[in-house]
């Protein structure tokens, strides 16, 4: 079934993908976003090269003038899609969803994604089979070969980040690119940093040798890794680099929420800051700042936020960071930088700068469930100090919260919870099922 949201589409390649149906979702894109240049890159799926053949075809029997990243991050593209030669982007990806899938992730012309109002016209462009008549010209097929060279240069130029207080310290990382699209870019910001830099799941070739959603659990060859090598830090992303995991010098993962706290940390270093991130973003970020402004889950929202109260950094609890002055989108190495600037600054071991951070447990969860479900019904569920119903339903007390939501990349339900014991997140999840069977 191919999933449509502000994310863009995902679907099963064999199942869901097709070139008639590549040209439509293309012809939308032109008509609606008024595309004549367009750049474009893709992460390491073995259908990555296919779909990407579809996506130039289509772009250019319409006229469009296309550049071609090839092997990309989704940061590379949307920084690249910023500069004026660009009507548009579109990255080639299913992100975190495993190797079956691929997706299109749209781009407007300053680099975000499709808000969700443009995506929703979009789509009903689709629906409604908008047609387009060929162009007399063809458009033109650039290889773009610096734009890794340019994203690193942009992250590097970033008034947070330190360059030579980091390359002075020589930290040795182990990078885990699940073989992604962040496969050549990751080693490269980190030996310019002065890293001794070992890398597992670098190749490039999308055979993804572990679960790719960056998830502690999922990680047990980088945080045997950095044991083996004695490294400083391991850093793992997602299949296409907007998201960043850790794993800490003492070998252990310690989650993708921990990556936002920690470069908020640094970026305060440097200036004050309130920030911006979403409901399901963990409490530890308010911990280590004066206040978060919550949105609804999905970087568009926290983007859409930013954008209207001018607010410097922000991001999401699954490992995103953005970083406003480098450009406006979930960026991999942006984190990257940002938490090696923090270790350079502090002068502690990785897991001693963690161990100040106050401790939650925090536990995602998911169930599939009829599409019909009432969120509305569950308000009297619990008996806590906030109920928050922008996205789904989240309750809230000083010390715990739950929050349910369907997905939007996913036919399933997600539940999130985060308390100070294992017990009390259980008890409120447990209580959730209890009442949904």
């Amino acid at each position: 079934m191919l999933i449509r949201s502000a994310s863009g589409l995902r679907g099963i390649v064999k199942d869901d993908f097709s070139p008639q149906m590549i040209n439509q979702y293309i012809m939308s894109f032109i008509s609606n976003q008024n595309i004549t240049s367009c750049v474009i890159g893709r992460d390491g799926r073995s259908s990555g090269k296919e779909i990407s053949q579809w996506v130039i075809n289509a772009l250019t029997k319409y006229g469009v003038n296309v550049d071609s990243c090839d092997l990309s991050t989704t940061p590379t593209i949307q920084l690249m899609t910023e500069k004026d030669k660009y009507d548009g982007g579109i990255v080639i990806t299913a992100s975190h969803n495993p190797t079956e899938y691929n997706g299109l992730k749209f781009l407007q012309k300053d680099g975000t994604f499709l808000s969700p109002g443009q995506c929703n016209t979009l789509f009903t462009s689709v629906d409604n089979k908008l047609v387009l008549n060929e162009s007399e010209v063809i458009g033109e097929v650039s290889d773009y070969t610096s734009a890794d060279e340019e994203h690193i240069a942009k992250v590097f130029a970033a008034q947070c980040i330190n360059i030579n207080f980091i390359q002075s310290k020589k930290f040795k990382v182990v990078i885990d690119a699940v073989n992604g699209g962040g496969s050549n870019i990751l080693p490269q910001l980190c030996k310019e940093l002065g890293c001794d830099v070992t890398i597992i799941n670098c190749n490039g070739d999308g055979n993804f040798t572990r679960v790719a959603e960056p998830l502690a659990e999922n990680l047990k060859d980088l945080e045997e890794k950095v044991l083996e090598v004695g490294a400083d830090i391991g850093f793992a992303t997602d299949p296409d680099g907007d998201r960043l995991s850790i794993v800490s010098n003492t070998g252990e993962a310690v989650g993708e929420e921990y990556t936002l706290v920690l470069a908020f940390k640094n970026f305060i270093n440097y200036q004050d800051s309130t920030i911006v991130t979403n409901l399901s973003t963990s409490r530890m970020i308010d911990d280590v700042s004066s206040g978060s402004i919550r949105t609804k889950i999905g970087e568009a929202h926290v983007v859409e936020k930013m954008k209207e109260l001018n607010i410097s950094i922000g991001g999401e609890g699954n490992g995103g960071v953005i970083l406003k002055e480098v450009h406006l989108g979930r960026d991999s190495l942006v984190a990257i930088a940002m938490v090696l600037n923090l270790l350079s600054n502090d002068d502690k071991l990785m897991n001693e700068i963690i161990s100040e951070i106050p401790q939650y447990v925090f536990i995602k969860d998911k169930i599939n469930i009829d599409d019909s479900i009432d969120f509305d019904s569950l308000a009297t569920l619990f008996d806590c100090d906030q109920i928050n119903q922008d996205d789904g339903i989240k309750f809230s007390w000083p010390n715990k919260w739950i929050h349910i939501r369907k997905s939007n990349t996913e036919p399933i339900i997600r539940i999130f919870a985060e308390a100070k014991t294992r017990n009390e997140v259980n008890k409120l999840i447990q209580t959730l099922k209890d009442y949904l069977k």
